[in-house]
């Protein structure tokens, strides 16, 4: 049975975005990397990478907290997101994520479920092309509860009108992983846009 044949059984294909289905994590951490630095919070790339999926605001939040510092959240909010902005363009989709979602198109419903704003998500969509072939996206303002709660991915099967026990999320992070499996689904790792092995 070939992958894309294994894909056709389930109701939905749901993705996370940043890291999964595109190569924007470099970007945010750079961007992260330099506010932090401004803001002198301590920086820590693997950290932050394992945070994909959660909102900025509420990473800053816990973070100044666990480092007991006073940051202004919405401020260094703002900088980290418009330093990301700067460099928005060069985002591109993982190549072996493109063959899939091209293979699957037309075939099983497919969703993406990300901590990024939608305004940020709908650039990159666009930017890539990718937003022919996925219709639906649940952002960070479309649910209250983010990552690893398991509200973003039930609000993208509801709106594909399939049952989150045959939906498959792919995701790069615990966190994503968390949140699939909070919501009743498959779950499948991606790492640098190369599936992993079950």
């Amino acid at each position: 049975m070939t992958e894309q044949h294994r894909f056709e059984q389930y109701d939905a294909l749901i993705f996370d975005m940043d890291g999964t289905l595109v190569d924007s994590m470099p970007l945010h951490l750079d961007a992260w990397e330099q506010t932090s630095a401004e803001f002198g919070l301590p920086f820590d790339r693997a950290q932050l990478n394992e945070y994909g999926g959660i909102p900025t605001r509420k990473i800053v939040a816990m973070l100044a907290e666990q480092h007991g510092l006073a940051i202004d959240v919405e401020a260094f909010a703002r900088r980290k997101v418009a330093l990301y902005l700067e460099h928005i363009d060069k985002v591109s989709v993982f190549p072996a994520m493109w063959e899939l979602v091209k293979g699957c198109h037309g075939k099983v419903p497919m969703g993406i479920g990300t901590g990024s704003t939608r305004a940020h998500a709908a650039h990159i969509l666009r930017q890539t092309g990718l937003d022919a072939f996925i219709p639906v996206l649940v952002s960070a303002d479309d649910v209250v509860n983010h990552k690893p709660h398991p509200d973003t991915f039930l609000k993208v099967a509801e709106q594909l009108g399939a049952k989150p026990a045959n939906c498959l999320v792919f995701e790069d992070t615990p966190i994503g992983l968390e949140a699939g499996r909070a919501a009743g689904m498959e779950t499948l790792l991606v790492h640098q846009g190369a599936l992993c092995p079950r």
